[in-house]
């Protein structure tokens, strides 16, 4: 099964629309959702079954959940996250026993808003904002909650790209940006690092499409790697997980500018029109 993917549902109305737009007209068959932004009505987007629609655990932007007072590490005293996924990165490294216990709060805050929404008989998957699932602290914390409240989860989002469909395709070598190679190796590293905890929890895992083409995922670019990835997919008997950011924004949105956002220059990229284009025009080429 290969799952279409767009995240941030829930940032603001615009957002969402184009969203639901790649899940009615295009091929999206998943959506990822912010639980700390606008209050979403999760039947709406279900109304295709074949949608998966998922928690898009946030712990670096927007307010948290938990109560401010107690999660002052990662949140400033009107409650407002403050740190992206570097800075709870060092945090894991420098401060980590406190980090965990405060992790811990906010995270279960949103799992159990999550659960509470989540209609009856619809499955429980979880990914994370800026990938931060895949900081040890995190990862961690995610599983020792679900055990804690007796989830059954049904898919886990793991960012590590099998490295071979990349290096196959060499004509593509030099359209990579410098930071996304960093964090293709980056998340890889410490998927190894959390690997042996997965495995012990039987995590189900997919491969996953959309680190090194991260923020400029074109339709060129993407079918042609997508046929490589849907061979080692077959070969292991696994899924695919392929990212977009298709809820493109425009500059005078109102429900957008009056929020406390901390990446408003990634929520307004031109890239993101792109990202949208791309999925529509997938819709048109058949994949299998």
């Amino acid at each position: 099964m290969i799952y279409f993917c767009a995240d941030d549902y829930g940032l603001c109305d615009m957002s969402s629309m184009h969203i639901k737009q790649c899940v009615d007209e295009g091929p999206l068959n998943k959506v990822s959702v912010f639980p700390n932004f606008n209050t979403v009505d999760l039947n709406e987007i279900i109304k295709n079954k074949k949608i998966r629609i998922s928690l898009h655990l946030n712990l670096v932007e927007g307010k948290c959940l938990a109560n401010a007072d107690e999660v002052d590490l990662i949140a400033d005293e009107n409650g407002n996250l403050k740190y992206d996924f570097g800075g709870i990165l060092k945090l894991n490294l420098l401060n980590r026993k406190k980090l965990e216990a405060q992790l811990y709060k906010e995270i279960k805050a949103q799992i159990l808003l999550w659960k509470s929404i989540l209609p009856d008989g619809v499955p429980f998957c979880i990914d994370t904002h800026q990938h931060t699932s895949m900081i040890p602290a995190v990862f961690k914390t995610i599983l020792k909650i679900l055990d804690e409240e007796k989830i059954s989860l049904e898919h886990i989002r793991v960012p590590a790209e099998p490295l071979s469909p990349y290096i196959k395709t060499p004509s593509l070598y030099f359209t990579y940006r410098p930071i996304n190679i960093i964090k293709q190796w980056l998340l890889n590293f410490l998927w190894l690092i959390n690997k042996r905890r997965a495995k012990k929890h039987k995590i189900k895992t997919s491969y996953f499409l959309g680190i090194l083409f991260s923020g400029e995922m074109d339709y060129q670019r993407v079918t042609r790697i997508l046929d490589k990835y849907i061979k080692i997919a077959d070969k292991e008997g696994k899924d695919i997980e392929v990212l977009f950011h298709p809820g493109y924004i425009d500059k005078n949105e109102d429900d957008f500018k009056n929020k406390n956002v901390a990446f408003k220059k990634f929520y307004m990229s031109k890239n993101r029109k792109t990202e949208f284009d791309s999925v529509m025009k997938i819709a048109e080429r058949s994949v299998k």
